[in-house]
């Protein structure tokens, strides 16, 4: 399909993993009223990755139970690192976004102290400043 002008749409996959009945309705209604994106297939909680991988998932829309191990998710987004993980609480009423995103973080003038705090993570502090 289209978007405006000729050029064409880039359709974002939706794999929905371990969502409740209810709630598969709604996001369903959700995904078809926006036309750049489709549902891929329904899974239960099983291999997630290798669903991805079938159906050629761009996000993974998943119901999340209140103790659910959130370290699988680190798992798939590290052997698949362009994907989204987008979880659901199981009343759907909130959620949260996984995706690992490089970025780059311009230091100002180089010098050791700005070395030392971008290694430690930290705000590089402006040259000749420290605290």
């Amino acid at each position: 399909m289209p978007a405006g002008k000729g050029i064409p749409l880039n359709r974002i996959h939706i794999l929905l993993a371990g969502v409740p009945p209810l709630l598969v309705d709604i996001l369903r209604h959700i995904v078809a009223s926006e036309p750049d994106m489709t549902v891929v297939g329904r899974v239960g909680d099983g291999d997630l990755f290798a669903a991805a991988q079938r159906t050629g998932a761009d996000v993974i829309l998943i119901g999340q139970k209140a103790n659910d191990n959130r370290e699988q998710y680190n798992d798939l987004l590290l052997r698949q690192a362009r994907l989204k993980v987008l979880t659901i609480a199981d009343d759907g009423k909130t959620g949260s976004l996984y995706e690992l995103r490089p970025q780059r973080i311009p230091l100002s003038e180089v010098s050791a102290d700005v070395l030392c705090a971008a290694i430690r993570g930290g705000q590089p502090l402006p040259t000749g400043k420290r605290p």
